[in-house]
C-alpha cells in the first residue's frame, strides 16, 4: 500500500491506496488542526502514522504548493508553503519519521501524475494538466512520462502567462497573469464585486454556478469573460506544448459540465493545431484525491513507477 499527503493552503489530505490505485482510506483535515501546540511537521507526521495504523504501507509521498527539488527534498523558495518549510529536507523528515521511502514535489506535478496514471489522462501520451484553485498550477506529461526539466520552474508556470499586458502587477513581477483572472480566488473576487447579492451565503462559487445552471442570465456576462480569459491562457499552452489532451482540475471544475463544452468551442476557434481541433479537453476525474494519489505513486517510489 501507498501513503499520499497533499498539503494545501486550507486542508491537508491523507490517502492510503492499494498497489492498483484503489482508495483504501482518504481524509481531508483542516490545516488549523496541525498548527496548534508543537512542531507543524511533527504534528503532520504523527497524524500520518496514526492514519496509516497497522496497514502494510511500503512507501509514501508529500506534495505541497511551492518550489521543492524532488531529488534533495528541500524547499528552495518562499513561494507557496516555502515560508513554512524553506530549507527543510522534507524527504528526510517524512522518511525518518515514518520509516518508509518518501517522495516529495510540487502539488501541480503530483496532481498531473495522479490524473494521468489513474484519472482523466489515462491512455494519453502528451498531456497538460491545469488546476484552478487558490492559484493556477500546471504540469506536463511528455511521451508518457512526467516532465522534469533542467530548471525547477519548467512546466509549472502556466498561471503566470500574461493575458493582459496592461493588467495588474503580479507578485511574480509580470502583469495581467492568467492566475489573477481565472483562479478560483480571482473568479470569486470578481463575482463578489459585480454581484454583492451573492455575498454572505457561504462559498460563492458553487452558488454562482447553481444560479447559472438554473438559467439566471444576469450572471452569464462574468462567466463568458472568465471563459474568454481562460481560453487565451489555454491556447497559449497549446501553442507552446502541442498536447493531445488538456485536463482541467481544481474546485472550479466540479462544475466542469458547464465549462468544458464552451471552452472547447472557443479553443478550437482560436488555436492553431494540426489537424484543427485535435486537442481534447477533459475535466479531472479525481478532483479531491488526484494530488495525494499522484504523489503516493510518484516516479521513483516503486519498481513499477515510470519517469
Amino acid at each position: 500500500m501507498r501513503l499520499g499527503i497533499d498539503f494545501g493552503g486550507t486542508n491537508i489530505k491523507f490517502g492510503i491506496f492499494s498497489e492498483d490505485g484503489e482508495t483504501v482510506s482518504f481524509e481531508s483535515r483542516r490545516l488549523t488542526n496541525f498548527t496548534g501546540p508543537g512542531n507543524l511537521l511533527k504534528n503532520i507526521t504523527d497524524y500520518a502514522a496514526a492514519f496509516a495504523g497497522d496497514k502494510p504501507v511500503v512507501s509514501g509521498g508529500f506534495c505541497v504548493k511551492g518550489l521543492i527539488i524532488p531529488e534533495t527534498g528541500i524547499m528552495e523558495s518562499d513561494v507557496g508553503a516555502g515560508e513554512l518549510f524553506k530549507g527543510i529536507n522534507m524527504k528526510e523528515v517524512f522518511s525518518d519519521s515514518l520509516n518508509i521511502p518518501f517522495s516529495v514535489d510540487n502539488d501541480a506535478r503530483a496532481y498531473t501524475w495522479g490524473e494521468w496514471k489513474f484519472g482523466a489522462g489515462r491512455g494519453s501520451r502528451n498531456m497538460v494538466c491545469v488546476t484552478l484553485g487558490t492559484g493556477i498550477g500546471t504540469s506536463r506529461i511528455v511521451d508518457g512520462k512526467l516532465f522534469f526539466g533542467d530548471n525547477i520552474l519548467e512546466g509549472l508556470l502556466g498561471g503566470h502567462i500574461s493575458i493582459d499586458r496592461n493588467g495588474p502587477e503580479c507578485l511574480c513581477g509580470n502583469r495581467g497573469c492568467l492566475e489573477y483572472y481565472c483562479s478560483a480566488t480571482g473568479l470569486a473576487a470578481q463575482i463578489a464585486k459585480d454581484h454583492p447579492e451573492l455575498r454572505g451565503q457561504g462559498d460563492i462559487l458553487p452558488l454562482f454556478f447553481r444560479e447559472i445552471e438554473s438559467g439566471i442570465t444576469k450572471y452569464k456576462k462574468i462567466l463568458n469573460i472568465f471563459l474568454d480569459n481562460l481560453t487565451i491562457g489555454l491556447v497559449n499552452l497549446i501553442h507552446a506544448y502541442q498536447p493531445e489532451l488538456i485536463v482541467l482540475g481544481g474546485g472550479l471544475f466540479k462544475s466542469g459540465h458547464l465549462l468544458v463544452p464552451e471552452l472547447k468551442k472557443r479553443i478550437d476557434r482560436r488555436s492553431w493545431t494540426f489537424p484543427p481541433g485535435r486537442v481534447e479537453i477533459r475535466t479531472a476525474q479525481m478532483i479531491d484525491q488526484a494530488a495525494a494519489k499522484g504523489i503516493a505513486f510518484y516516479p521513483g517510489t516503486g519498481s513499477s513507477d515510470e519517469k
